[in-house]
């Protein structure tokens, strides 16, 4: 049974069944704290009772260290719920209770670190990039995350949640990340499969006033235009318009910039819960899977990279 302190006595296994490092573990459970306390007062002091809570069965997860550590190896490794409780020595349905209340609490938590991404709809780039004033030298990249996910028997959803890109049942995610550091700054809302990379970034409002900002995507993102910002994309090869050497050179060195967004979405994958096929069912679960495992590669950059 996994415990925080005989995990915590092997550093290298704790690394890899969460991972984050004791350092980042630490750092994150401050907070971590204060997001349970938060959740403790909403849901449960500040409702009428019939009896002090505390009361009834004891919880297997007693310390907050191990609240902590129980729902990032979930994100982590992603196991099925009976192999999650078994981890812990409680039931597949306990298990499942807890992880429906503590990712909430471990998404909160990474926003009270500022490594959560900005999610709001209407926001400007001005206002995501400035806590970060040295990107507008490097620019920032976007680039879309699919997921892929159980075929659904839902015959709407049959439908709409195909990607003929990748051929199966996905759900979708934007994000516009750093060159300089693959630090993730915005994370779209989640979407269906079928919708098109544009089209998911067109429909978040985000706005841009600054023409000195720009941006470097992939070809998914043809006609971007987000106020006056530049946004620099690689010229297609046709059968009627051969590209040039300077046209191969261009793409060539927005590809070079480009890549980091990839490099952005390997580290938020490290998680297996966006990894994996997804295979939970309570609404808006894909979406906070999605903004924990940005949060906590967030966490990652800015404690190894020194950002």
């Amino acid at each position: 049974m996994f415990t925080f302190d005989k995990l915590s006595k092997r550093p290298r296994l704790f690394q890899r069944m969460t991972g984050l490092t004791l350092e980042e573990f630490i750092c994150l459970l401050d907070k971590f704290q204060t997001s349970w306390q938060i959740f403790v007062q909403d849901e449960f002091l500040s409702k009428e009772r019939k009896r002090v809570f505390g009361g009834g069965r004891h919880s297997r997860l007693l310390s907050l260290e191990d609240k902590l550590l129980f729902i990032l190896i979930y994100t982590r490794i992603y196991p099925l719920m009976i192999v999650q409780g078994a981890f812990f020595g409680f039931e597949d349905s306990r298990a499942c209770d807890w992880i429906k209340r503590l990712l909430p609490v471990l998404d909160r938590a990474c926003g009270f670190s500022h490594v959560r991404p900005r999610r709001e709809n209407g926001r400007s780039l001005e206002e995501i990039l400035k806590e970060f004033p040295e990107l507008k030298e490097f620019g920032i990249t976007l680039d879309g995350v699919e997921r892929a996910k159980r075929r659904p028997k839902n015959p709407e959803k049959l439908k709409s949640e195909y990607s003929g890109k990748k051929k199966r049942h996905t759900r979708k995610n934007v994000i516009i990340a750093s060159p300089k550091n693959r630090f993730v700054l915005f994370l779209s809302h989640t979407r269906d499969g079928t919708v098109h990379d544009k089209r998911v970034i067109d429909e978040e409002n985000l706005s841009c006033n600054d023409p000195t900002i720009s941006a470097c995507t992939d070809s998914g993102f043809q006609g971007l235009k987000i106020g006056n910002m530049k946004a620099a994309t690689p010229k297609k090869n046709t059968k009627f318009h051969k590209l040039s050497d300077s046209d191969k050179e261009q793409n060539r060195a927005i590809s070079s910039v480009r890549v980091s967004a990839e490099h952005a979405i390997a580290g938020v994958k490290i998680s297996r819960s966006v990894q994996d096929i997804y295979r939970n069912m309570t609404d808006g679960m894909d979406d906070l899977l999605m903004s924990v495992a940005c949060g906590l590669h967030n966490l990652r950059v800015v404690h190894r990279q020194g950002f």
